[in-house]
Protein backbone atom coordinates (compact mmCIF):
# COMPACT_ATOMS: atom_id res chain seq x y z
CA UNK A 1 0.00 0.00 0.00
CA UNK A 2 1.55 3.26 -1.12
CA UNK A 3 0.97 6.29 1.11
CA UNK A 4 -0.92 8.91 -0.87
CA UNK A 5 0.89 12.05 -1.90
CA UNK A 6 4.32 11.02 -0.60
CA UNK A 7 7.20 13.17 -1.81
CA UNK A 8 10.66 11.76 -2.44
CA UNK A 9 13.65 14.08 -2.76
CA UNK A 10 16.04 12.21 -5.04
CA UNK A 11 19.65 13.42 -4.84
CA UNK A 12 21.89 11.89 -7.51
CA UNK A 13 24.68 13.57 -9.50
CA UNK A 14 24.56 11.14 -12.46
CA UNK A 15 21.79 12.46 -14.76
CA UNK A 16 20.88 9.10 -16.33
CA UNK A 17 20.66 7.32 -12.99
CA UNK A 18 18.64 10.23 -11.56
CA UNK A 19 16.25 10.10 -14.55
CA UNK A 20 15.83 6.33 -14.28
CA UNK A 21 15.18 6.38 -10.52
CA UNK A 22 12.82 9.31 -10.84
CA UNK A 23 10.72 7.53 -13.47
CA UNK A 24 10.76 4.29 -11.47
CA UNK A 25 9.43 6.04 -8.37
CA UNK A 26 6.90 8.16 -10.27
CA UNK A 27 5.51 5.01 -11.93
CA UNK A 28 5.05 3.62 -8.42
CA UNK A 29 2.98 6.67 -7.47
CA UNK A 30 5.45 8.96 -5.72
CA UNK A 31 5.90 12.65 -6.34
CA UNK A 32 9.63 12.94 -7.07
CA UNK A 33 11.69 16.11 -6.81
CA UNK A 34 15.21 15.86 -8.20
CA UNK A 35 18.44 17.47 -7.04
CA UNK A 36 21.89 17.01 -8.61
CA UNK A 37 23.79 17.49 -5.33
CA UNK A 38 23.44 18.11 -1.60
CA UNK A 39 23.47 21.90 -1.93
CA UNK A 40 20.49 21.81 -4.33
CA UNK A 41 18.65 19.46 -1.99
CA UNK A 42 19.16 21.76 0.99
CA UNK A 43 18.00 24.80 -1.00
CA UNK A 44 14.79 22.97 -1.90
CA UNK A 45 14.12 21.92 1.68
CA UNK A 46 14.98 25.34 3.10
CA UNK A 47 12.50 26.83 0.59
CA UNK A 48 9.76 24.80 2.27
CA UNK A 49 9.56 21.62 0.19
CA UNK A 50 7.82 19.02 2.32
CA UNK A 51 9.79 15.81 1.92
CA UNK A 52 8.69 12.41 3.21
CA UNK A 53 11.72 10.44 2.01
CA UNK A 54 15.24 11.59 1.13
CA UNK A 55 16.88 9.13 -1.28
CA UNK A 56 20.49 10.17 -1.81
CA UNK A 57 23.65 8.86 -3.37
CA UNK A 58 26.82 9.11 -1.25
CA UNK A 59 29.40 10.21 -3.81
CA UNK A 60 28.80 13.67 -5.26
CA UNK A 61 31.47 15.82 -6.86
CA UNK A 62 30.72 19.15 -5.16
CA UNK A 63 29.59 20.15 -1.69
CA UNK A 64 28.55 17.66 0.92
CA UNK A 65 28.35 13.93 0.31
CA UNK A 66 25.23 11.85 0.94
CA UNK A 67 26.20 10.98 4.52
CA UNK A 68 26.70 14.65 5.40
CA UNK A 69 23.44 15.58 3.67
CA UNK A 70 21.54 12.90 5.58
CA UNK A 71 22.96 14.15 8.90
CA UNK A 72 21.99 17.72 8.03
CA UNK A 73 18.46 16.75 7.01
CA UNK A 74 18.10 14.62 10.14
CA UNK A 75 19.17 17.60 12.25
CA UNK A 76 16.94 20.22 10.56
CA UNK A 77 13.96 18.05 9.49
CA UNK A 78 14.01 15.08 11.90
CA UNK A 79 10.77 13.57 10.58
CA UNK A 80 12.22 12.92 7.12
CA UNK A 81 12.95 9.28 6.32
CA UNK A 82 16.51 8.74 5.07
CA UNK A 83 17.71 6.26 2.45
CA UNK A 84 21.35 6.40 1.37
CA UNK A 85 22.81 4.54 -1.64
CA UNK A 86 26.31 3.88 -2.90
CA UNK A 87 28.20 1.44 -5.07
CA UNK A 88 31.61 2.70 -4.00
CA UNK A 89 31.51 3.69 -0.36
CA UNK A 90 30.00 1.68 2.47
CA UNK A 91 29.11 3.42 5.71
CA UNK A 92 31.52 3.46 8.61
CA UNK A 93 30.52 3.91 12.21
CA UNK A 94 28.77 7.26 12.61
CA UNK A 95 28.14 7.77 8.87
CA UNK A 96 24.44 6.95 9.08
CA UNK A 97 22.09 9.13 11.14
CA UNK A 98 19.70 7.29 13.48
CA UNK A 99 16.99 5.46 11.53
CA UNK A 100 18.70 5.82 8.14
CA UNK A 101 18.97 2.82 5.82
CA UNK A 102 21.81 2.04 3.43
CA UNK A 103 21.30 0.44 0.00
CA UNK A 104 24.29 -1.01 -1.85
CA UNK A 105 24.38 -0.35 -5.61
CA UNK A 106 23.65 -2.01 -7.89
CA UNK A 107 20.31 -2.58 -6.27
CA UNK A 108 17.35 -4.32 -7.96
CA UNK A 109 14.49 -1.97 -8.85
CA UNK A 110 12.06 -3.88 -6.64
CA UNK A 111 14.33 -3.45 -3.62
CA UNK A 112 14.63 0.31 -4.15
CA UNK A 113 10.87 0.67 -4.54
CA UNK A 114 10.25 -1.55 -1.50
CA UNK A 115 12.56 0.54 0.70
CA UNK A 116 11.03 3.82 -0.45
CA UNK A 117 7.48 2.51 0.05
CA UNK A 118 8.37 1.28 3.55
CA UNK A 119 10.00 4.60 4.44
CA UNK A 120 6.98 6.56 3.18
CA UNK A 121 4.59 4.34 5.13
CA UNK A 122 6.70 4.81 8.27
CA UNK A 123 6.63 8.58 7.79
CA UNK A 124 2.83 8.66 7.34
CA UNK A 125 2.32 6.37 10.36
CA UNK A 126 4.51 8.57 12.58
CA UNK A 127 2.76 11.72 11.33
CA UNK A 128 -0.65 10.18 12.10
CA UNK A 129 0.43 9.16 15.62
CA UNK A 130 1.87 12.64 16.28
CA UNK A 131 -1.34 14.33 15.09
CA UNK A 132 -3.67 12.08 17.07
CA UNK A 133 -1.69 12.32 20.30
CA UNK A 134 -0.87 16.02 20.29
CA UNK A 135 -1.88 18.09 23.29
CA UNK A 136 -4.69 20.64 22.90
CA UNK A 137 -3.51 24.21 22.45
CA UNK A 138 -5.07 27.52 23.49
CA UNK A 139 -6.31 27.90 19.93
CA UNK A 140 -8.14 24.57 20.25
CA UNK A 141 -10.06 25.85 23.28
CA UNK A 142 -11.82 28.36 21.01
CA UNK A 143 -13.28 25.55 18.93
CA UNK A 144 -16.82 24.56 19.83
CA UNK A 145 -17.76 20.96 19.08
CA UNK A 146 -20.88 20.26 17.04
CA UNK A 147 -23.38 18.01 18.77
CA UNK A 148 -23.78 14.59 17.20
CA UNK A 149 -27.06 14.02 15.42
CA UNK A 150 -28.73 10.81 14.39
Amino acid sequence: MLPAHSTVLLVEDEPLIRLFLSELLEETGFRVVEAANGAEALVLMEAGLKVDVLLTDVDMPTGCNGFELAHRVNELWPGTELLIMSGRQWPSEGDLPPGAAFLAKPCPNEVIVSHVVSAAERKKRLFYVAETTRQPTERDSNILPFPKTA
